[in-house]
């Protein structure tokens, strides 16, 4: 007597997890068993290209903000058609960190258990644009926005001598402080540095008159 075959389950059946509605914001990573600090819970992207950051697929991709750069300093752009951890929500007390390197992944930071949502931390920075991102993450220690906004009276209290970043006015000093604890809570101290040389380019920049 012939066994049947069994019907081959699709390839995303087999993933440690699902992609589905989240309360947070529209479709999100959620575990399928329960995941342990250090462990790669789910590629940034299984289907994606690489780009310099000058091509404009990477420009235009960037004003999606569904890109990563790189450590090699190229930009991933994932293949929206393919859930991955490009689809994994922001959160102000998350238990997972992207990471850069080679084709990009979302790995586990605290435990995880089966069915809980797979959040990380954004970590933007942006100008002069303090409501651009509000946050809905539900976490207790909610921040409400999920960018860390830099305003023209932070370039202004910024010191700058040869291109590198020597100190801050009080004001802005506290507030880097501030923030920086906050980062190192949660495992995501370089965004810190992100700060600063965004404060640097700033400061830089040619004034117009």
């Amino acid at each position: 007597m012939s066994r049947r075959a069994r019907p081959a389950k699709s390839m995303f059946s087999l993933l440690p997890v699902e992609f589905r509605i989240s309360s947070i914001a529209g479709r999100g990573v959620f575990a399928r068993r329960p995941f342990e600090p250090g462990e790669i819970v789910v590629a940034y992207a299984p289907r994606q290209r690489k780009v310099e950051r000058t091509h404009p697929d990477a420009i235009a991709a960037a004003r999606t903000k569904v890109t990563l750069l790189s450590d090699d300093g190229s930009v991933i752009i994932p293949d929206t058609r393919v859930p991955g951890g490009w689809l994994c929500n922001h959160s102000c007390n998350p238990n997972a960190a992207l990471y850069a390197s080679g084709t990009g992944r979302v790995q586990c930071t605290r435990a995880i258990p089966r069915g809980e949502e797979v959040t990380i931390f954004y970590g933007w920075v942006s100008y002069n644009d303090p409501l651009r991102d509000p946050c809905r993450c539900g976490a207790a220690s909610c921040r409400g926005f999920m960018n860390f906004d830099l305003s023209d009276e932070d370039v202004d209290e910024t010191h700058v001598v040869g291109g590198h970043y020597v100190g801050a006015e009080a004001r802005l000093r506290e507030r880097l402080v501030e923030y920086d604890e906050y980062l190192r809570s949660i495992g995501q101290e370089q965004v810190s540095a992100t700060i600063i040389e965004t404060l640097v380019r700033l400061k830089q920049r040619p004034r117009v008159r």
